[in-house]
């Protein structure tokens, strides 16, 4: 765990991804190394009373139910450490609540549907075999968005209520495992690490009896949740959503003469960069011709909010427009709103890297790697069958794009356009 934190650093490092996100395994490490240092602890402690050193002239501690007391100590602990978890699920019920449109905006109006639609325009949906079965997915889920809205709110800001019984708690866990595994197949964002923490925390209680743990460990879940974010790193997971987004992707230029788009999971460790903020770009940090979205079409995340002089002054008016692909837009093709001097080393170096292990001995194909979210080879056909060495230059493209459902196709039409200059790979 300490090496992936380490490793997610250095990536951030080189890539020069100063923006990249931490809440696909941050809050994970945390917990898993609470866990793994209370039990070294208690273990410890226990090793330590079977010492005479420590208990000479002294009562042992096995005569005063040590374990007893060990039994209660890990049952705190364990709670603990899912309490530490499920602070994730709460205070991303929190972020959502307190979004600037009000307590019931996001519940009611937000269009989380438009996730499909962002994802499958990424690349990254698992139902983008089937264009047509994806449409009729995105309108079943459309029409029934606002209960399941209903549905996820109320699990994540009544989570703590799960620690008064384990069934409840198994039950929840399984729930928000179910969950993860809906987002990634309607959309392609892939929370595998917490997927795993939750089935083995399902796992574990299973394994235990319904009087497990006592008042005090029930008592200290549902204060390590509510209150943990003071400790721990939860992530907040509360935005608006839309289907007019601002949406970015490198493109290589074949020896051919023909621009194929790129898969993102081409960058390997550096992929979430892709499907993140790129390149020092932030709504609203400076002047834009686009949309201010995520490349999901996150609106309002981290709490950024429009300025005075915009279009809109709050991030729910900008939900409300984008809902209908409203949000004016400049000019066909805009000056960059990113750092334009950092996709030509980024992309060189990706180049070199993706050639090297191409030339090596063992080559390891870059959909092995584990992304958070995974570029569906089947949506990338071209780019798939074309090797580093074929390719001669890349460009970077920023698109604000509106996206749609008509007659079982997705559509996708661009609104406006920054397009980088060719970088050359033989330079």
């Amino acid at each position: 765990m300490v090496y992936f934190a380490f490793h997610k650093d250095v990536t951030r490092a080189v890539s020069g991804a100063a923006e990249l996100g931490r809440n696909d395994y941050a809050p994970l490490i945390e917990a898993g190394l609470f866990l793994a240092c209370g039990l070294l602890a208690l273990g410890l402690l226990q090793s330590l009373s079977r010492l005479k050193l420590f208990t000479r002239n002294r009562p042992s501690l096995n005569e005063l139910g040590t374990r007893d007391f060990a039994a209660q100590a890990a049952g705190i602990l364990l709670l603990a450490g899912i309490g530490a978890h499920f602070g994730n699920y709460f205070m991303s019920g929190m972020a959502k609540v307190t979004l600037d449109g009000g307590p019931m905006s996001w519940m009611l109006e937000n269009p989380t549907s438009s996730i499909m639609l962002a994802g499958y325009s990424l690349g990254a949906a698992p139902l983008g075999f089937s264009e047509s079965l994806l449409a009729l997915a995105y309108q079943a889920f459309r029409a029934v968005q606002i209960p399941m809205n209903v549905v996820i709110l109320a699990a994540q800001l009544l989570c703590f209520l799960a620690f008064l019984r384990r069934r409840w708690l198994i039950g929840l866990t399984a729930f928000f495992d179910i969950m993860h595994v809906g987002i990634f197949l309607l959309s392609g964002a892939l929370f595998l690490h917490w997927i795993i923490l939750n089935s083995l925390i399902v796992a574990a209680l299973t394994r235990m009896k319904e009087n497990s743990f006592s008042t005090i460990a029930i008592v200290t879940g549902i204060l390590v949740t509510i209150f943990g974010h003071a400790v721990f790193y939860n992530a907040r997971l509360g935005w608006y959503d839309s289907r007019q987004i601002r949406q970015a992707h490198f493109e290589a230029l074949t020896k051919e003469g023909d621009w194929v788009r790129v898969a993102p999971s081409f960058f390997r460790d550096a992929s979430y960069l892709l499907y993140g903020r790129h390149f020092g770009y932030q709504e609203y940090r400076r002047e834009s011709g686009h949309v201010p979205t995520s490349a999901w079409g996150q609106i309002g995340i981290r709490q950024v909010q429009p300025k005075s002089s915009d279009v809109v002054s709050s991030n729910y008016e900008v939900m409300k427009l984008t809902k209908e692909c409203a949000y004016p837009v400049e000019l066909p093709i805009t000056p960059p709103d990113y750092d334009a001097a950092r996709p030509t080393p980024f992309i060189l170096g990706q180049h070199n890297r993706a050639a090297n292990l191409a030339n090596s001995a063992i080559a390891v194909g870059y959909n092995f790697y584990p992304h958070h979210h995974y570029s569906m080879p089947f949506l990338h056909h071209a780019f798939e069958a074309l090797e580093p060495r074929y390719i001669v230059a890349y460009r970077y493209l920023v698109d604000t794009v509106c996206l749609d459902v008509a007659d079982g196709k997705v559509v996708r039409r661009v609104m406006a356009q920054t397009l980088g200059p060719k970088i050359d790979v033989r330079q």
